[in-house]
C-alpha cells in the first residue's frame, strides 16, 4: 500500500472505531458526573467575575460584554487541557485591559490522551509509516469533538436564576448585551448564554419572528416579549431565551425548539405539536391547555453505533402549570415534571419512561394503561 492507502486503512479500521468508543465513554462520564462538573464550572465563572469586579472597582475595566472560554491547541499539544478564560468589555478581543484566568478540562481531555496512546500502539503495526507527528495531528483534529463537551457543560451549568444571583452577589457591571462564549482562541466560538436587556418593541419582534427565518433566532434573547396569537409554525429557536414572554394562543407546530428557555413564560393554549424540545426549559411557565402532541424530547444520543454530538439533556417542566395540557403521542423519556401542576393533563400514548413526577399534582390526569406514575416506578 502507498502512503495514502495506509492512512485510509488506518482511519477506517483504527481511527474512527476508537474515536467513537472514546466519545461514548466520555458521554457516560459526562452524564454521570454533570452536576459535580457544573459546580466546578460555575466556580471558575465566579473566579473571573471576582477578578473583573476588582478591576472595575479600580477603574481598569468597563462593563463586561463577553466572557470567553478558549481551547488552547498549543496547551493540548503539550499534554495540558487548559482553557483560557477572559472577561472583556464590548470591544471583545480589542479590549486591552486584560482580565484572565484558566479552567482545567482534564476531566474531558484525559479520554483524548488515552485514545492517543491507543492509536500509537496500533500505528506500530504499520511498519513506521504512521509516525508520532501523524498521531499528534490526529489528536488535535479529534480535540474538537471532546471540546463539544465543554460547550455542553457550560450550557448545562448556567441557568437564569443562578446567573442573576451571581451578578447581584458580585456586583459586576454588565453591558446591556452580554455573552458567555466557548470556542477556540481567537477563532470560532459558540454562544452558551446570552443576556440582552435592551428594550424591544413586541410588535416589531413578533412580525420578525413570524417571518420564520432559518438561522436568525438561534441563541437570541426574546425576554419579556408579547408575541401572543402568533403564527410561528416550523420556526427554529434553538437555544433562544424566551423567558417571561407571552405567547398565548400561538402556533409553534413542527418547530425546532432544542435548548430553548421559556422560564416563567405565558404559553396558555399554545400549540407545540410535533416540535423538537430536547433540552428545552419550561420551568415555572404557564402552560394551561397547551398542546405537546407528538413532541419529541428524547434525551441522550440517538444512534448507539455512531457519535455525532453530546447527548441531549431531558426536557424540564419543573414547577410549570400544565393544567389541561395535552401530551398525546409525545416522547418524554426522563422528562422532569417535579412540582408541576398536571390536573387534567392527557398523557395517552406518550412515552414517559424515566420521567420524574415528584411533588406533581396529577388529579384527573390521564395516562396509558399501566403508565400512571402511581403504578409505575417512575422517579
Amino acid at each position: 500500500m502507498n502512503r495514502e492507502e495506509v492512512f485510509r486503512h488506518f482511519k477506517n479500521e483504527i481511527y474512527e472505531p476508537l474515536k467513537h468508543r472514546m466519545l461514548f465513554a466520555l458521554e457516560v462520564y459526562f452524564q454521570n458526573h454533570k452536576h459535580a462538573l457544573a459546580k466546578a464550572f460555575r466556580n471558575s465563572l465566579e473566579q473571573i467575575f471576582e477578578k473583573a469586579k476588582l478591576m472595575q472597582q479600580e477603574g481598569n475595566k468597563q462593563a463586561l460584554g463577553y466572557i470567553s472560554y478558549s481551547m488552547l491547541r498549543t496547551e493540548l499539544a503539550n499534554g495540558r487541557a487548559t482553557y483560557l478564560v477572559e472577561a472583556m468589555d464590548k470591544r471583545w478581543f480589542m479590549d486591552r485591559h486584560t482580565c484572565r484566568d484558566t479552567y482545567n478540562a482534564d476531566w474531558a481531555f484525559r479520554y483524548l490522551d488515552e485514545w492517543e496512546m491507543e492509536l500509537s500502539k496500533h500505528a506500530k503495526k504499520y511498519g513506521g509509516r504512521i509516525g508520532p507527528d501523524d498521531i499528534q495531528r490526529m489528536k488535535l483534529h479529534a480535540a474538537v469533538y471532546v471540546h463539544q463537551y465543554i460547550i455542553a457543560l457550560a450550557r448545562f451549568s448556567i441557568t437564569e436564576e443562578w446567573f442573576d444571583d451571581i451578578q447581584f452577589a458580585h456586583e459586576i457591571q454588565l453591558e446591556d448585551v452580554f455573552e458567555l462564549r466557548v470556542g477556540e482562541y481567537l477563532d470560532q466560538s459558540e454562544v452558551v448564554y446570552k443576556r440582552d436587556m435592551r428594550v424591544k418593541d413586541s410588535t416589531v419582534i413578533k412580525e420578525w419572528l413570524e417571518e420564520k427565518k432559518t438561522y436568525d433566532y438561534i441563541h437570541e434573547v426574546f425576554r419579556g416579549i408579547d408575541g401572543s396569537q402568533g403564527n410561528y409554525e416550523g420556526i427554529r429557536l434553538q437555544y433562544a431565551d424566551l423567558s417571561e414572554s407571552s405567547f398565548n394562543n400561538s402556533d409553534f407546530t413542527g418547530g425546532n425548539l432544542i435548548g430553548s428557555c421559556w422560564y416563567k413564560a405565558y404559553l396558555q393554549e399554545a400549540d407545540f405539536s410535533d416540535c423538537l424540545i430536547q433540552e428545552a426549559r419550561f420551568e415555572k411557565a404557564n402552560l394551561r391547555g397547551t398542546s405537546f402532541r407528538d413532541a419529541v424530547a428524547v434525551p441522550g444520543i440517538y444512534q448507539s453505533e455512531r457519535w455525532e454530538r453530546p447527548g441531549f439533556q431531558p426536557v424540564s417542566f419543573v414547577g410549570a402549570d400544565l393544567t389541561g395540557a395535552t401530551f398525546q403521542g409525545a416522547y418524554l423519556q426522563n422528562a422532569d415534571f417535579t412540582g408541576a401542576i398536571l390536573q387534567g393533563a392527557d398523557f395517552i400514548g406518550a412515552a414517559i419512561e424515566g420521567a420524574c413526577f415528584k411533588g406533581a399534582v396529577l388529579d384527573g390526569s390521564r395516562f396509558s394503561l399501566g403508565m400512571h406514575p402511581s403504578v409505575q416506578s417512575i422517579t
